[in-house]
């Protein structure tokens, strides 16, 4: 049975493991979870909220890769200046 790509709405077989046009993976429905947008339009404080709490779950991320990175540094910094 043919079914419509989701990328490109072009006929693939239902049983394709990919798009012959655009090359898109058919959607699994029993695996995947429908996505809602639902406050597209966001009051100024929201947003403001938003980004402060975005800010906020950034900081361990940058701690993060700063350790790894003074480790890797560490470490490597001796083997290169023989």
């Amino acid at each position: 049975m043919l079914i419509d790509c989701y990328e490109c709405k072009a006929k693939v077989s239902e049983s394709a493991a990919s798009c012959p046009h655009c090359g898109a993976i058919p959607l699994d429905p029993v695996r995947s979870l429908p996505v809602e947008v639902s406050d597209l339009d966001m009051k100024f404080r929201t947003m403001i909220w938003f980004l402060i709490k975005v800010s906020f779950a950034a900081v361990p991320a940058v701690i993060v890769v700063y350790t790894a990175w003074t480790i890797i540094g560490g470490v490597l910094s001796p083997l290169l200046h023989m």
